[in-house]
C-alpha cells in the first residue's frame, strides 16, 4: 500500500511546499497630488518605502450574494450579484511618523478638511492600485498568489495610542476601500526582488 507520509511528501514537493503567511509584500501606487497641499509634499517619494514597513496585510475573499427563489415549490438560493471583503494593512510608524502622516495626507487628497466646508475631490484624483503579494516561502521568494486592488483609497486610518507605559513598536493601521479585486496570474513565478515582481512605481507627480 503507499505510504501516507510519501504521499504527503509527494503532494507537497509537487505543490511548492506549504505557504507561509510572513512572506509577502504590498506596493502601493501613489495617487496623484493634485489637491491645494500638493506643493509641500516633496517627502512622499518611492512607494517601496510603504512595502517595507508593511507589518500586515489581508487578502481578500469573495461572496457570492445571492436571493431565495421558488422552484417547484422548493426554495432555492439564485445569485445575482459579488461581495469582496474588507482589507485592512498594518504599518509601522518610524521617527518621522511617515506612515500617519502619508495617509493623513491621502485623506486630505479625498476630503479637503483644511477650510470651513469640507470638499470632496473628484475619484479619478485620489484613487490608487494596490498589490498584494504572498510569496511561496522558498529560497528565491518566488511569487504563488498575487492580486490588484482596483481603484482603492484609504477610508479609515486607526487611532495610535500614546501614554507613558507605551515602550513598544507603534503601527498604524488603514482599511481600505476599493472597486473590486482581481489575480495578477502574469506575475506568478517571479522573483520577488524590487526589479521583478513589484509594478512599476506610479510617482506622486507622474
Amino acid at each position: 500500500m503507499p505510504n501516507p507520509i510519501d504521499n504527503m511528501k509527494a503532494l507537497l514537493s509537487k505543490r511548492k511546499s506549504i505557504a507561509r503567511g510572513n512572506r509577502y509584500g504590498v506596493h502601493i501606487s501613489h495617487p496623484t497630488l493634485r489637491n491645494s497641499q500638493g506643493s509641500d509634499n516633496n517627502w512622499v517619494t518611492d512607494g517601496r518605502d510603504t512595502w517595507i514597513l508593511c507589518t500586515a496585510a489581508t487578502i481578500p475573499g469573495k461572496r457570492i450574494s445571492t436571493t431565495e427563489a421558488v422552484h417547484n415549490h422548493h426554495l432555492a438560493k439564485k445569485p445575482y450579484s459579488m461581495a469582496t471583503d474588507e482589507v485592512t494593512m498594518s504599518f509601522l510608524i518610524t521617527g518621522d511618523y511617515y506612515m500617519k502622516k502619508y495617509f493623513d495626507l491621502w485623506q486630505e487628497m479625498i476630503v479637503d478638511s483644511t477650510g470651513n466646508h469640507y470638499k470632496t475631490y473628484y475619484k479619478k484624483d485620489y484613487v490608487a492600485d494596490v498589490t498584494i503579494t504572498a510569496l511561496q516561502g522558498d529560497a528565491d521568494d518566488t511569487v504563488g498568489y498575487s492580486i490588484i486592488l482596483m481603484n482603492a483609497y484609504p477610508i479609515q486610518v486607526s487611532q495610535i495610542e500614546l501614554g507613558e507605559g507605551v515602550d513598544g513598536i507603534l503601527e498604524v493601521t488603514v482599511t481600505w476601500e476599493y472597486d473590486n479585486w482581481k489575480t495578477t496570474k502574469d506575475r506568478e513565478n517571479k522573483r520577488s526582488s524590487a526589479d521583478s515582481w513589484l509594478p512599476p512605481l506610479r510617482g506622486p507627480h507622474s
